[in-house]
């Protein structure tokens, strides 16, 4: 049995796919500590979750404002005090989520392990996404935030070629690569660990009433634009219901978005705030299909295969999602519902009249997709990469 250090920069409340991946190698019998950076200083400092897996959080020591200069202090804080922890705690290997906790591991790899007296340290790099793509998400085309970019797309380079583990999320197809190329066109062995839902106890019957659902992170509002002004498009007895749920950076603009045009449509509409992964199933059932159509300028979404869609055809609702992506690709090749064009306003409405007769043929059944990649699978991936690491 080794012990394992995940590193996180968020207050893992949790965190699904920190949380699935120290469940499968706690269950594999390993022992877990998930060091976590409670930025609101709201959440437990200990916290036992499961007879393997300990968190420990991280507080600031001031009241973070959000801005960039508090932020980059707090982490800096939050960094430090792991490696002080980790000298303590003596682990196997440092499991970093993401690209801003990776100094931690490749200074537990260079030096750490060192000072705790070890033989070895270990740096596993977890890139759930492509980090560097985040510094555009509010102005692609900002000049300084360019520069960021191309900074972190070096940064990322250095810590995944370092990493003795490199871990990513979706590997591609001919026609559309996925996160694995890019680390391969690296000179890297990544193994992929899909960011698979857990397996649906029992799919329920689509709901009474036709309801577009959104269930997850709130980022883009100009998705949600999109998808009013497609409705508006659909006669007035024939327009969906909308239920979106989850937190995130543009939440609240989104929930008055909503309200204000949903009034305007003559539409119902219910927004609710963060859930746990527990909840999915039941926000799932509310749901006739899911919207998935991103802004592709900003992020990587066209290599991206994102947790709501697989959670929706694992509970048995087809999906909306962008077409000429990796994807919409694996949505047209299983028939997990209807691709279009991000921009193409009038091309969604029409999706949305075809997912509409589409539910009514099925009202009375339930529905039955092919499966998509579930995470008892993906957990034996990485259960099985770190026999090897461990060796």
């Amino acid at each position: 049995m080794a012990r394992i250090a995940m590193v996180v920069s968020n207050g893992h409340a949790p965190d699904p796919r920190v949380a699935k991946e120290a469940a499968s190698l706690a269950e594999a019998g390993h022992e877990l500590i998930v060091y976590a950076f409670d930025r609101g200083r709201e959440l437990p400092e200990l916290e036992q979750a499961g007879p393997h897996v300990r968190i420990e959080r991280v507080r600031p020591p001031m009241q973070m404002s959000g801005s960039l200069l508090s932020t980059g202090l707090g982490l800096a804080y939050f960094r430090a005090e792991v490696r002080r922890r980790l000298v303590r705690a003596r682990p196997d290997a440092v499991h970093c989520h993401d690209q801003d906790t990776c100094s931690v591991g490749l200074w537990w790899k260079q030096r750490g392990a060192r000072t705790a007296r070890l033989p070895r340290g270990r740096f596993v790099f977890d890139a759930h996404d492509l980090y560097w793509t985040w510094a555009l998400l509010p102005a692609p085309d900002a000049r300084w935030r360019k520069t960021l970019a191309t900074a972190l797309r070096a940064s990322h380079r250095r810590y995944a070629r370092a990493a003795d583990l490199l871990v990513t999320v979706t590997e591609g197809t001919p026609a559309h690569p996925g996160t694995a190329e890019i680390y391969r066109d690296w000179g890297c062995a990544p193994i992929v660990v899909w960011n698979a839902p857990m397996p649906i106890a029992a799919v329920r019957p689509l709901p009474e009433r036709f309801t577009v659902g959104y269930i997850g992170n709130v980022r883009e509002p100009a998705m949600f634009e999109r998808l009013l002004s497609a409705i508006a498009l659909i006669d007035p007895g024939q327009r969906p219901a909308l239920r979106i749920a989850g937190s995130g950076r543009s939440a609240a603009q989104v929930r008055s978005l909503v309200a204000d045009r949903g009034a305007e449509l003559g539409i119902e509409a219910r927004v609710t705030g963060a859930f746990h992964a527990g909840e999915v199933p039941a926000l799932m059932a509310e749901c006739s299909v899911q919207y998935c159509v991103y802004p592709t300028r900003r992020g990587n979404i066209d290599r991206a295969m994102p947790v709501k869609l697989l959670e929706a055809v694992a509970s048995g609702r087809r999906v909306i999602a962008n077409a000429d992506t990796l994807m919409g690709e694996y949505i047209a090749d299983r028939e997990w519902g209807w691709t279009v064009a991000e921009d193409d306003v009038a091309a969604l409405a029409g999706a949305l009249r075809a997912a509409r007769a589409q539910c009514a043929a099925e009202q009375q059944d339930v529905p039955r997709l092919q499966a998509p990649p579930l995470w008892p699978a993906q957990g034996q991936r990485l259960v099985a990469a770190y026999e090897r690491l461990l060796q």
